[in-house]
């Protein structure tokens, strides 16, 4: 069985707690959280970002869970 990351769990936790019964955000959201822009968001290919409806709408969700991850990710860098 894999181990987590050093960190996911509180990353993980913190995040649940900022969105409690939410299992993804919104651009918007994550925007607010962390600083970063939507540019940033959209043009990083490891960024766990998920498009879920059409490219003219434009809407994205990015789901707890893989940002908990790559939030670990990204400290270990």
């Amino acid at each position: 069985m894999p181990r987590e990351m050093e960190g996911y769990h509180e990353q993980l936790v913190r995040l649940s707690e900022r969105f409690p019964n939410r299992e993804a955000i919104s651009i918007k959201e994550c925007c607010e959280t962390l600083p970063l822009n939507r540019r940033t968001i959209l043009s990083d290919e490891t960024f766990p970002v998920k498009r879920v409806s059409g490219k003219a709408t434009g809407k994205y969700i990015i789901p707890l869970v893989a940002l908990a991850r790559w939030m670990c990710q990204i400290d270990r860098k």
